[in-house]
Formats: structure tokens, sequence, C-alpha cells
């Protein structure tokens, strides 16, 4: 059975990360939870947004997120929530230990990291909400032009970024349990 290494959004280690993970738990999967802000959480996605610009953006995270999944054995499944999802897409498309990535709310293009090829082997899921105003959709195209068929599209109709996140104010139960689905879904088709 793969781990999930599931990162979390620009607000932090919060609830709702937490939440994400012990259903994962409940479902059967092996899930950690790097804390790539060392214990700071964020209250809202601008102030969240700025903290991870002034740290030189998601490449800034990649160290964290390395050093607390060292020791893991066996193969990884990287997911990640907008901030986390950027990190998730970095370790999965440059380290060479991922069966699986799942980016939630959008991609980045892999020509900003130095990614020209897609990692042999590696299946991939993208989500996010039709209207989010966060997300990039050259970025996104980028991302899935190298992916090919190695990768499964989500768009859901919303305007929603975190729109997974139950107890946020862009929470959207249908579209979230529908990308639980998806994302479970997936997991199970890589054990």
């Amino acid at each position: 059975m793969a781990t999930v290494v599931l990162l979390h959004s620009a607000l932090g280690l919060t609830s709702h990360l937490h939440a994400w993970a012990d259903a994962l738990r409940e479902d059967g999967h092996h899930v950690v939870t790097p804390d790539l802000f060392g214990g700071r959480t964020f209250a809202d996605l601008e102030t969240a947004v700025a903290y991870v610009d002034s740290e030189g953006g998601p490449p800034a995270f990649i160290a964290a997120a390395t050093a607390q999944t060292v020791d893991l054995g066996g193969p990884r499944v990287y997911v990640g929530f907008s901030l986390g999802g950027a990190v998730a897409e970095i370790l999965a498309l440059t380290r060479g230990d991922a069966s699986g990535l799942v980016v939630l709310h959008g991609a980045l293009s892999p020509a900003w990291f130095g990614v020209d090829a897609w990692p042999d082997g590696l299946t991939a899921q993208l989500h996010y909400a039709s209207r989010d105003p966060w997300v990039e959709p050259e970025e996104n195209a980028a991302f899935l032009a190298l992916a090919g068929d190695a990768c499964e599209e989500y768009v859901y109709d919303g305007d929603g970024h975190l729109f997974a996140f139950e107890g946020w104010h862009e929470y959207e139960a249908q579209n979230a349990h529908r990308l639980y689905e998806h994302v479970t879904d997936f997991l199970a088709s890589l054990d």
C-alpha cells in the first residue's frame, strides 16, 4: 500500500487538513501530514498567500516537506491542497519516489521548476472549480499537456478555491463529496 503524503494549503496545517487525513485513514490509507510552516496557521487566504509569497513561493517549502518524509518507505502518493498541490507536484515530478499525484485547486506549469518530461509510471489527478479566481488556466494547460493520458482532470461547477474544506466559508458539500470520491477511487486503484 502506498503512503499518502497529504500537504496543506497556505492556511497551514489546520483542522480542515486533519479532517481529510482522518477520513483517508478511516479508508485504510497510511497518511502523513507534513507541517510546512512549523506550526503557523492563518485564518484568511490573502494573508496566508502573502506569507507564502514572502517566503519565496511553493519551492521554498520543498525542503520542509522532504525533511519530514525522508524516512518513509515504499511508494508515495503526493496529495496537496492549493499551495500543497504545488509542493506535491514539484515533489512527484522531480524526486522519482511517487506512484501517484493528486493536485487540488490548480496546477503549476512544470516549466517553472525545470521539468520537461513526465515520469514513467506516475499517474495523476487534477481538481479545481470552474470559476476559481486563484486558478491560472494556462498553468493547468501546461501541466495537463505534459501529463497527457497519465492525468485525469476534474472540474467542478463553482468559484470556491478551498471548496473541499468543511467549515471553511467556500465549502461546497456536493463538490467536496464528489472530489473525495474521485480521490479515494484513485488511491484504491494504486493499492
